[in-house]
């Protein structure tokens, strides 16, 4: 009977305790593509005034021939970058650790632990409003900044996730003070 130790990263974490993050992936999708959308608004409608006040003709040509563009950009880039970002999008709890992998071109991946967590925010924008869903903000002591240390996007069920992060929490915050006294 062959006994495996523990990886460097199970050991940094404490143990192989895994629990992955459910994510509404068809929800973030249409988050991440609402906010490529609002970004290409905000820029177009301004466009779009300066040049009407030229010409109403010159608005109507110019906007053919800008949102033709657009709209092949958008499915030729923007739709890959969207599919790309949330198939990127991993959040678990390995050992203490809460763990938030992301990006495209550039790979993030963050491990906050569970006993320096201070608070969980579960947050609402508009867009979001529109979507059905939530963000969990994870906030951390003596980061100093007023953003949060990482933020979960489009999860399932955010009320459980937020419970059973705070039990875990609270679980390594008390196996650290049993170390500690």
């Amino acid at each position: 009977m062959s006994q495996t130790s523990e990886t460097p990263d199970q050991n940094a974490t404490g143990g192989d305790d895994f629990y992955a993050i459910p994510i509404d992936r068809e929800a973030a999708r249409w988050y991440r593509t609402a906010q490529f959308w609002i970004v290409i608004v905000c820029i177009a409608i301004p466009f779009f005034l300066v040049v009407l006040m030229a010409s109403f003709m010159a608005a109507i040509v110019l906007g053919f021939w800008f949102f033709i563009p657009l709209a092949a950009i958008y499915f030729l880039f923007i739709k890959w970058l969207v599919e790309r970002q949330v198939e990127a999008l991993h959040y678990r709890i390995e050992g203490r650790t809460l763990r938030v992998d992301s990006g495209v071109f550039f790979l993030k991946r963050k491990g906050v632990p569970l006993d320096r967590i201070t608070d969980f925010a579960l947050v609402q924008g508009p867009v979001m409003r529109m979507l059905g869903i939530w963000a969990l903000q994870v906030q951390t002591a003596g980061v100093g900044t007023p953003t949060p240390e990482a933020t979960l996007v489009a999860i399932e069920n955010p009320e459980q996730v937020r419970d059973e992060l705070l039990l875990r929490r609270d679980a390594a915050a008390q196996g650290n003070r049993r170390d500690y006294c």
